[in-house]
């Protein structure tokens, strides 16, 4: 069989290119080797030169743990540590040369150890300065996502042809999603300009357009200004730009609408227990706020309880427990203001009013002396992260939890008021207290019970917002106000106006937030209100009847 000449010069071409790397990986084996174990000064500073010079992609992590000054041995092996220790002062290890892996020990969990079992190689900064030149492409090969983020976008626009290839090696290897992303809008954009016909520039724009980074549109625009290749080729970027532009748009308002559903949780989640006790007793708990702060404070001490006593500081299941006991401590707390305050001021509204706005502040000054003025809960790792349901578009899962669990906690109500004997008589009370007396209802004890529950409720709210922020002594002052208002728009002791109004007031924040600044968005909201509770003092949904009369 005759081969062409054509044929017969690729296939030379592909064993010349063969051999050349394989001469360039027994170099870089020979350079690895002075670098680590070298027979003088002057050798390993040769040998750092020459793999800089070679770039080699199979040799960046070993030069970027020499650039970052972490480069070790262990057995004689070259090994570089993670960029933060563990709660108990160890480091994740990875291999440098020839893999880049993560060790594990023999139950395959990954080894940890101490920098103190680790030969700590020292490379002087004039050799390390050899590197500068090649920092960006090292970068490529970090650990660290947001570290190859930034390296991608410094070799954007390069003609280089070497340099795409080493792009193109580390994208083979990138898992982050959005350091993915933007390395492919790099490597496009160069293949782009580098287009030498249509076709393939037009693939190359559909290739930008799918892959839908952050500057894709301004990439897409820039070429189409530029008019590189030719105006039909100009022109069908310039449409792929508008494309992108509206579907962001599009994605913008799920995002907007999203995050609305979330805030009106959250919102639903703190009135819940508000709406029971008020339209149970009438009476206006400025402390309800606070309770909410208890539960975020019990979720920090159930973390401590997890870590310093338990000795289990990486669990998730600090947080499971803190669930129950926030609730519970909570409602204790809840059920104590009621025997020591609220009791004695059922008919007395302005007094009750005052007396739980001087309650508050007394819990607001407890917790600063205890605590000090700010604190974290760890997010626990299962909730860390998002779902990302398109490039532009990523739904926390933390607020997915939360609104998960305020949609079980509301059920757990109705089904409590409407489904059970307890239930029956909370609504007896809150109807006509005077005939729920005289029919045998222990009344006292159900505002009691009532009581034990809006707080616990409120408590489960604190523990919930751990999730999305600091912990702080006068927190619950932040949702005090909307609670308030969620109740009253809603219809005092209504679970669906509660959740309507939540929901509603929740949405439209959100929505005016992204119109407006947040304070102009808040005041839009409380004109709002004012004008509706106009039209309907008693709430969307007032009693009807002899109820409503009374």
């Amino acid at each position: 069989m005759k081969i062409s000449l054509t044929s017969r010069w690729l296939l030379a071409c592909c064993i010349g290119l063969f051999f050349q790397t394989a001469r360039a990986q027994d170099s870089a084996a020979i350079y690895t080797a002075q670098v680590l174990s070298p027979s003088s000064d002057s050798v390993r500073t040769q040998a750092i030169g020459r793999l800089a010079a070679l770039r080699i992609p199979a040799t960046f992590p070993l030069l970027m743990a020499i650039n970052d000054k972490k480069l070790y041995l262990l057995d004689h092996k070259a090994v570089t540590i993670d960029s933060k220790p563990t709660a108990e002062g160890t480091y994740r290890l990875y291999s440098l040369y020839p893999d880049n892996i993560l060790l594990k020990n023999s139950s395959g969990q990954p080894l940890l150890l101490s920098l103190s079992a680790l030969q700590t190689v020292d490379i002087p900064r004039g050799d390390r300065l050899q590197l500068s030149s090649i920092g960006p492409l090292l970068n490529l090969y970090s650990n660290d996502a947001q570290k190859r983020i930034l390296a991608y976008s410094q070799l954007k626009n390069t003609g280089d042809s070497s340099v795409q290839l080493i792009l193109q090696n580390a994208l083979a290897k990138e898992t982050n999603a959005d350091a993915l992303r933007t390395g492919k809008d790099v490597l496009y954009g160069a293949k782009l300009y580098a287009a030498t016909s249509a076709p393939i520039a037009k693939a190359y724009i559909d290739s930008i357009s799918s892959n839908w980074s952050d500057n894709a549109p301004q990439l897409l625009r820039t070429y189409a200004s530029s008019g590189f290749f030719n105006k039909e080729m100009a022109s069908y970027a310039a449409e792929k730009a508008v494309s992108l532009e509206k579907r962001y748009d599009r994605l913008q308002r799920v995002q907007n609408f999203f995050s609305g559903l979330s805030l009106g949780s959250i919102l639903i989640l703190i009135a819940l227990g508000l709406s029971i006790v008020y339209g149970l007793a009438g009476i206006i708990n400025m402390a309800h706020g606070e309770f909410m702060m208890i539960g975020a404070y019990t979720t920090y001490c159930t973390q401590l309880f997890f870590t310093n006593v338990l000795g289990i500081p990486q669990t998730d299941l600090f947080f499971v427990a803190a669930l129950p006991v926030s609730f519970m401590v909570a409602g204790a707390m809840g059920l104590l203001l009621e025997r020591l305050v609220i009791r004695h001021l059922y008919a007395k509204p302005l007094e009750s009013l005052l007396a739980t706005w001087g309650v508050s502040l007394i819990l607001v000054q407890t917790a600063r002396i205890l605590f000090g003025d700010l604190t974290a809960v760890k997010t626990p790792q299962l909730l860390s992260g998002g779902w990302q349901v398109s490039p532009h578009l990523t739904l926390p899962y933390n607020r997915l939890f939360i609104i998960g669990l305020t949609l079980v906690m509301v059920l757990l109500t109705y089904f409590m008021l409407y489904r059970s004997r307890l239930g029956l008589q909370i609504r007896a009370v809150t109807q006509n207290r005077q005939m729920s007396a005289c029919l045998g209802i222990e009344t006292k004890r159900i505002a009691a019970i009532t009581f034990f529950i809006g707080s616990g409720l409120a408590g489960l709210a604190g523990c919930a917002i751990t999730l999305i922020g600091n912990v702080v002594p006068d927190m619950g002052q932040t949702y005090i106000v909307d609670s308030f208002l969620v109740v009253v728009t809603g219809g005092v002791g209504k679970l669906a106006g509660t959740i309507v109004s939540g929901l509603g007031i929740g949405f439209f924040t959100k929505v005016l937030e992204s119109f407006f600044q947040a304070v102009y968005g808040k005041v839009f909201i409380l004109v709002f209100i004012m004008l509706f509770m106009q039209y309907k003092p008693k709430g969307l949904f007032p009693d009807k009847g002899r109820i409503a009369e009374d």
